[in-house]
């Protein structure tokens, strides 16, 4: 029992299902559809080529298309992008890891020796007056002796090696 607005032309139905219709003046509509409730949608101006939301794709990401499709060339987690011929050798070394016990001792021996660096570089700025200390610093700063022996202390244990 629908009657049509005058200005419209014959309904044509796109490849969503609804029924559009378009306007002498080139505006589209989706008409007014029964709910299977029996509430009705009203009518509603779209743009041309509007999809409703329900009725777009599903999205998939490129392995998933790949899946669907068939087995890729490339094989999963490679790179498609980087020219076959550069790949670069895998190590199973990685060169901030300690092998041998020497190598230990002189990583200590280097942590240690930059924390005198930065409490020798706070007293330079307490000095100048630059810098007044917090407490935690002060307490830095009372440690370094600690520092120094435990430096002498690893050489020596590092040389008995």
């Amino acid at each position: 029992m629908s009657e049509k607005p005058p200005g419209k032309s014959k309904p044509a139905c796109s490849e969503g299902g609804d029924l559009r219709v378009q306007t002498e003046s080139g505006d589209t509509f989706i008409t007014a559809t029964q709910r299977p409730d029996g509430s009705w949608r009203k009518a509603r101006r779209v743009k041309e080529g509007y999809i409703p939301q329900d009725e777009q794709p599903k999205y998939q990401n490129r392995m998933q298309l790949e899946a669907t499709n068939g087995r890729s060339s490339v094989p999963s987690g490679a790179n498609p992008r980087a020219p076959a011929g550069t790949r670069k050798p895998v190590s199973a070394i990685k060169a901030n890891v300690c092998i041998t016990p020497q190598d230990h001792f002189q990583k200590k021996i280097d942590l240690t020796k930059k924390k005198i660096e930065d409490i020798e570089g706070m007293e330079s700025r307490i000095a100048s007056g630059a810098l007044v200390p917090q407490p935690n610093q002060v307490k830095k700063i009372q440690r370094k002796q600690e520092y120094l022996d435990e430096i002498e202390k690893l050489t020596k244990e590092m040389e008995k090696l």
